[in-house]
């Protein structure tokens, strides 16, 4: 099963779950989009899935829980499960995210390289490998090496 044909019939089952039909839904979402949407002709945006959740009365994260466990014919409890178990991993099961990706204080990919190599460059210097030595044991050119030399960590 796709997701589109997943979500139509997490659409249609809270739907009628909630004993609603499709116009009851009309005020925030116009009849016809819900019906493609329960015929598995469109997929939402995530915009339109926290308001079909709000019009049904139910969490975003359940309804689209509902979604992909009809897609993955396991139970939405099953995902929930590995859904929590995945976030522990994070550190994130019980941490309340910040609302603003500006404030995640990640250093690119680059730089965060090149501060584990300058730290690794020192590291063995303080062991007293000389710079050959170094370049070698972390295969770095020596250009590298002596560029690392004489920063300090930071």
């Amino acid at each position: 099963m796709s997701i589109p044909k997943g979500f139509a019939s997490a659409l249609r089952l809270v739907r009628v779950s909630r004993q609603l039909n499709q116009k009851d839904l009309g005020d925030q979402i116009a009849s016809s989009h819900i019906s493609q949407l329960e015929a598995g002709k469109t997929s939402p945006t995530l915009k339109l899935i926290v308001e079909l959740a709000s019009a049904l009365g139910v969490e975003p994260v359940a309804l689209f829980t509902v979604a992909l466990a009809a897609e993955r014919g396991v139970t939405p409890n099953h995902l929930l499960a590995q859904a929590a178990a995945d976030l522990e991993k994070l550190h994130l099961l019980n941490a309340v995210p910040p609302a603003e990706p500006s404030a995640i204080d990640a250093p690119h990919p680059t730089i965060a390289r090149a501060n584990k190599a300058n730290a690794d460059v020192q590291r063995l210097k303080a062991q007293g490998l000389s710079r050959l030595e170094v370049a070698h044991e972390l295969g770095l050119s020596k250009t590298t090496v002596q560029r690392y030399w004489t920063s300090a960590v930071e």
